[in-house]
């Protein structure tokens, strides 16, 4: 049977009060510290929100419920739903997020995977600016090798799935989909973040040992890493 999906959520515990991070989160100037590179927010119920990342990545929805400093829900075209809580917590402030939406198949748990990494890495860097007032945007998704990829856990296997190989980058004539990646440079990976994390985090032009399944054999294979959406032909050999 499909396994589907219809929430998705993730929590980070950030040491300030709830109204500075009510502030982070409602007011344009300082939403644009820490995730986007412009947004309107008319903060009300029926107010638009409007956030460009840059990227050509960009989200609009509707204000539907608003309760300051702890709640805030939007809808999209789709009347899919975020919503945004913030509890008083031993350390400072519990932030939530909950997405509404419908994920199956490996393309759609694929996408529900980007989303919650992406998402995490957001409030990864909230925490940072609210605490310690660094803005660590330049560290992510610095690099990439061409694979779109899932979780998986098998009877005897814990890895990623391979469900996407992008034409044009390193992973195209090398992977395929059903791969199951294992290990990256001599270190297990066993979940989606972990890979995402540790190969987006690596400098362009690093070389990387993959180890993987196929078909129940052992496969190893060395990639070179490019920037981030690029494909090997917009890469620049460096000069002699």
């Amino acid at each position: 049977m499909e396994t589907t999906f219809t929430t998705l959520k993730r929590e980070i515990v950030i040491r300030t009060a709830p109204e500075r991070v009510w502030k982070a989160l409602t007011v344009p100037e300082e939403r644009n510290r820490w995730e986007t590179r412009s947004c309107l927010i008319e903060l009300k119920v029926g107010g638009a929100i409007e956030l460009d990342y840059g990227w050509g990545v960009s989200y609009r929805g509707t204000i539907t419920e608003l309760v300051e400093p702890c709640r805030m829900v939007i809808a999209d075209d789709e009347n899919e739903l975020t919503i945004w809580t913030l509890e008083p917590h031993a350390e400072g402030t519990l932030v939530g997020i909950e997405y509404s939406g419908l994920w199956s198949g490996d393309l759609g748990i694929m996408l529900m995977e980007n989303m919650a990494y992406g998402t995490y890495r957001f409030m990864t860097n909230m925490k940072s600016v609210l605490e310690s007032s660094q803005d660590i945007r330049s560290t992510f998704w610095k690099s990439w090798i061409g694979v779109n990829h899932i979780s998986y856990e098998g009877s005897q296997t814990k890895g990623v799935k391979v469900v996407q190989v992008i034409e044009g980058t390193p992973a195209e004539g090398v992977l395929q989909a059903g791969d199951i990646i294992t290990h990256l440079n001599m270190t297990g990976v066993q979940s989606y973040d972990e890979l995402e994390e540790k190969i987006t985090s690596m400098e362009p032009l690093e070389v990387l040992k993959i180890q993987y399944l196929r078909s129940g054999a052992v496969e190893v294979a060395q990639l070179v890493t490019v920037p981030f959406g690029q494909r090997q032909e917009q890469v620049q050999p460096s000069a002699e």
